[in-house]
């Protein structure tokens, strides 16, 4: 009796989850196009970059309220999650080493690389806030509120953040080995942040951080 309630609170979460991922899909990735064509297509951007803020406000509020709703996180608390500075020190050091052991750019970095040249204020809005907002809202929140509500045990805390990474890297369609490691690392980082903090916004924080970085990277050293 107890199994079949736990298959029927499974695959209703699952179901949740999937609708997030399918808004995300549908009305996210729609609004970022619709806003970006009409750019292309010459509208000004102090027309189309409040309608930018507008829609995705419309989006990513209900998704948060969502997300917050009878959130129950459990996280125990280990000598590796403690630390809020961890997951900025290795943050820092990954980014160091990227620099300094440069990868083949995935088809992600060279869209992003393409919209800062051509549309930069508009990639900053969307890789610096909005993308970090909504790509963490559904890689790590949904994900433990679904799922992984429960991690007292260090075996549930890795497998979350080792699913949670994977479909973070995926979600960046790499297509190499290289450039999946490199996309599920910086997730293995945010996910730290969120457990160490139980907040999501912590992880937030960090992606920001990281996106900004990139992007004064990708401007001055362009």
């Amino acid at each position: 009796m107890k199994n079949t309630k736990n298959i029927k609170t499974f695959l209703a979460h699952l179901g949740l989850y999937s609708l997030v991922i399918l808004s995300y899909f549908v009305i996210f990735s729609s609004i970022i196009s619709s806003v970006l064509e009409s750019l292309m297509m010459g509208t000004s951007q102090y027309i189309a970059l409040p309608i930018l803020l507008f829609l995705a406000a419309l989006y990513i509020i209900p998704l948060w309220k969502w997300y917050q709703h009878d959130l129950k996180l459990e996280v125990k608390k280990t000598r590796i999650i403690s630390s809020v500075w961890l997951p900025v020190i290795l943050l820092i050091a990954f980014i160091i080493f990227q620099e300094l052991m440069p990868t083949n750019p995935s088809e992600n970095q060279n869209n992003v690389e393409m919209l800062i040249a051509y549309q930069p204020a508009f990639a900053f809005i969307f890789v610096v806030f909005l993308a970090p907002i909504v790509e963490e809202l559904l890689t790590r929140g949904f994900m433990a509120k679904f799922f992984f509500s429960n991690q007292v045990t260090s075996l549930r805390k890795l497998l979350y953040i080792l699913v949670s990474s994977t479909l973070f890297s995926l979600l960046h369609r790499p297509a190499t080995p290289g450039q999946f490691l490199t996309y599920f690392i910086m997730g293995v980082i945010f996910a730290l942040g969120y457990l160490c903090r139980k907040d999501i916004r912590y992880a937030i924080a960090l992606h920001m951080a990281n996106n900004l970085l990139a992007f004064l990277l990708l401007i001055f050293l362009r």
